[in-house]
């Protein structure tokens, strides 16, 4: 069976969606292109939300501060703006929100 995904949130440079039938969850955003177990997804978010960009950042060669977010894989790191981090924590928690209450309809459907 092939994914059919269905569109949580959309922007015209991000996109965040889940597929019907496995249930993962695609995320996009600018050149960013990350594929998520539901867990993992909620696990993402949740870090992710939780970091202080003011805290955390650090001053880079173009005189912005930058934050830099590590993956599972030590070798690769999201590095995010000030601008770009908000946008990216609104956006998962948006989703994170619309995850729960699609979680919670699908789940009444069922009774």
């Amino acid at each position: 069976m092939s994914c059919i995904p269905e569109i949580l949130l959309e922007g015209s440079y991000f996109n965040i969606a889940r597929c019907r039938h496995c249930k993962r969850i695609g995320l996009y955003y600018k050149n960013l292109l990350v594929g998520f177990t539901p867990e993992a997804f909620e696990k993402f978010s949740d870090a992710f939300v939780k970091l202080n960009f003011q805290k955390l950042a650090l001053k880079f060669p173009d005189g912005e501060k930058h934050i830099i977010i590590n993956t599972c894989h030590h070798d690769i790191q999201l590095n995010f703006k000030e601008k770009e981090f908000d946008e990216m924590k609104e956006m998962l928690e948006q989703a994170s929100v619309l995850l729960e209450a699609k979680d919670v309809l699908d789940n009444y459907r069922k009774k």
